[in-house]
């Protein structure tokens, strides 16, 4: 192995260069049970989270579901765009163009992940909201 040795996590924080990006230990993810699309936004944003201190025992359920509406949005939306925003639907008198029903399942989701996502200050609006706790927090 090239380079020089690596430095453990209690000297630097005996140092005071304990910061995050210089750490070798990586808080462990917890277990989501997610497959697919919705595992990959799960590992980003609790990955995103527990950097921030804003991920703990209790808020993982609700992480895992927002996880889960972004994963369905992505999905019905990738759908969508292959088959056509619009379909043909035969009707008792011919034909009729009507709006893909994927894309109103893909609307619902994102609803939905927008009100989970206010809650944990992942929207800009909230994030400032949550930004503002924190500074609180630590000023006490």
């Amino acid at each position: 192995m090239k380079g020089r040795k690596k430095i453990p996590d209690e000297l630097k924080s005996l140092r005071g260069t304990d910061q995050p990006c210089r750490m070798t230990a990586v808080a462990a993810l917890p277990r989501s049970g997610l497959k697919g699309t919705a595992k990959k936004v799960f590992e980003v944003v609790a990955t995103e989270m527990i950097h921030k201190s804003l991920l703990d025992v209790v808020g993982v359920d609700l992480v895992v579901a927002y996880a889960r509406e972004m994963g369905l949005y992505h999905d019905m939306m990738r759908e969508t765009e292959k088959e056509g925003y619009t379909i043909e639907v035969m009707m008792k008198h011919g034909t009729a163009t009507v709006v893909n029903p994927k894309r109103k399942v893909a609307e619902a989701a994102l609803v939905n992940a927008k009100a989970l996502a206010a809650e944990f200050g992942l929207t800009p609006a909230s994030r400032s909201r949550v930004a503002t706790l924190l500074s609180d927090n630590t000023a006490k």
